[in-house]
């Protein structure tokens, strides 16, 4: 936090601008699965591929490449034939792993709210549509869709 802390539950100044940077981090679609994955221990490309599901090789490549560019991730090449590449969490990588299992908490806590709330919302936008699409026919001197 910084030296003018803010009450609890109020994030400004240059803890609004810290939380933005590390929010951004996490803001590519893959890097907290691949920061999940890592922390089990280093693993070579063609294993995060395989262990997760739906990324392609040019998404996990350019995931780790950021993470690595945001000090989360360390590359270690070894001198083999042919060269072996390998990934691992840095300190960094680890302390931010710490620091989103509230956030996980939070979210097994509230995820059934999370859904009814996304499911109400989505029947609200529905049932909008729905209500314009028939006033726009009215005004129009169209009969309603139900009489079609």
């Amino acid at each position: 936090m910084s030296a003018q802390t803010a009450p609890p539950g109020r994030i400004d100044g240059d803890d609004l601008e810290a939380l933005q940077a590390a929010v951004g981090v996490l803001a590519a679609k893959w890097s907290v699965v691949v920061l999940a994955r890592l922390d089990a221990g280093s693993s070579r490309f063609n294993e995060l591929l395989r262990q997760i599901d739906g990324v392609s090789r040019r998404m996990l490549s350019a995931t780790l490449r950021q993470l690595e560019r945001d000090g989360l991730v360390e590359r270690h090449v070894f001198a083999r034939v042919p060269a072996r590449v390998g990934y691992e969490l840095s300190p960094a990588g680890h302390e931010l792993l710490s620091a989103l299992a509230p956030l996980a908490g939070w979210g097994v806590e509230h995820r059934a709210e999370l859904f009814a709330a996304r499911e109400q919302f989505d029947r609200m936008q529905e049932w909008r549509s729905n209500r314009e699409s028939m006033q726009a026919r009215s005004r129009a001197g169209a009969p309603p869709a139900s009489i079609i």
